[in-house]
């Protein structure tokens, strides 16, 4: 095949596809010898990837070597979702739930387990399990108190120990009716629960005369919205519905993950990757003073932890 694409040597590429095709289409029955050839195929086609640019990952010349791969991924009821969307928007709440369940080893040769196995058991999939117990802490901390939820999809971190917010009174945002039903339903027993359908701008005009809040989940919102973006809405939250002692709490896929050729040449998954001073300087745009903003990893190291306080 040669130089194909500005330059670029696709041979490398062309090859891994067709390996990794051979071995999923004949998948071996002995469970070792498939979990072992699975991983080492998927991370063979990652590799070959990360030889190009990532600029040319969604090239039409990239994406049609790939396509047979795509294809045989799309066999993963989870890594189709992933390539499709079929709510209309990525990050959705039946992916989320999905990624919070994880994926027991499979027992069967079929290629559509092993790769759904794969996608849910790697460190980018327990990243993310990590985000929602990150989450469920924090909010516990605050209990009984006032808890906003933005971006809540199906309340997968109250979801953990929903019994744990008994008394509070927790506001429920989201743009998915269907997401707040189930956050609803999930919380309504325990606790005083009010929904609003909406972005956050209108969220944060709604929600106003049930704060002062302990504290604000914005969950993953930021992995999908630009600086200025994010500088408004924290400034928002800080200014109207945070009180004082009170605090911010958000995730963000960290600069330099290893995943992100696979979720997007693959998977479609483009998030906002930033470094943490990037994120400083969002929190200090925003009006927060630097002391009071806390930035950590989580255990796999792919994503930031961010606390911002009002002393």
């Amino acid at each position: 095949m040669g130089q194909t694409h500005s330059g670029i040597d696709l041979e490398g590429l062309d090859r891994e596809v067709g390996d990794f095709c051979r071995f999923f289409e004949l998948m071996p029955r002995d469970p070792a010898a498939a979990m072992h050839g699975a991983v080492s195929q998927m991370h063979a086609l990652c590799s070959a990837l990360a030889k190009l640019p990532a600029p040319v990952w969604s090239s039409p010349n990239v994406q049609r070597l790939l396509a047979p791969a795509r294809h045989l991924h799309a066999r993963s009821s989870f890594v189709r979702r992933l390539q499709e969307w079929p709510r209309g928007y990525p990050g959705d709440f039946e992916t989320v739930e999905l990624l919070a369940a994880g994926a027991s080893l499979p027992t069967t040769a079929d290629p559509g387990d092993w790769i759904e196995w794969y996608a849910l058991n790697t460190a980018i999939a327990q990243q993310h399990r990590n985000r929602i117990w990150w989450q469920y802490l924090k909010m516990c901390a605050t209990t009984p108190g006032r808890i906003l939820s933005i971006g809540c999809g199906g309340g997968a971190d109250f979801q953990i120990a929903p019994h744990r917010f008994t008394g509070s009174t927790v506001a429920l945002v989201d743009l998915d009716r269907q997401a707040l039903a189930l956050a609803e339903e999930r919380l309504s027993r325990y606790c005083d629960v009010h929904i609003v359908c909406g972005d956050v701008r209108q969220a944060i005009r709604q929600v106003q005369d049930e704060g002062p809040f302990d504290v604000v989940v914005c969950g993953c919102l930021s992995d999908y919205l630009d600086d200025r973006t994010v500088i408004s809405i924290l400034g928002e939250l800080r200014r109207r519905l945070l009180r004082v002692g009170g605090s911010i709490v958000f995730t963000n896929i960290a600069e330099g993950n290893p995943f992100r050729v696979w979720m997007e040449a693959i998977a479609d998954w483009k998030l906002v990757h930033r470094s943490e001073p990037e994120l400083r300087k969002l929190a200090t745009a925003a009006g927060f003073d630097r002391l009071d903003c806390s930035v950590q990893r989580d255990p796999t190291g792919l994503t930031h932890l961010v606390e911002l306080s009002v002393p």
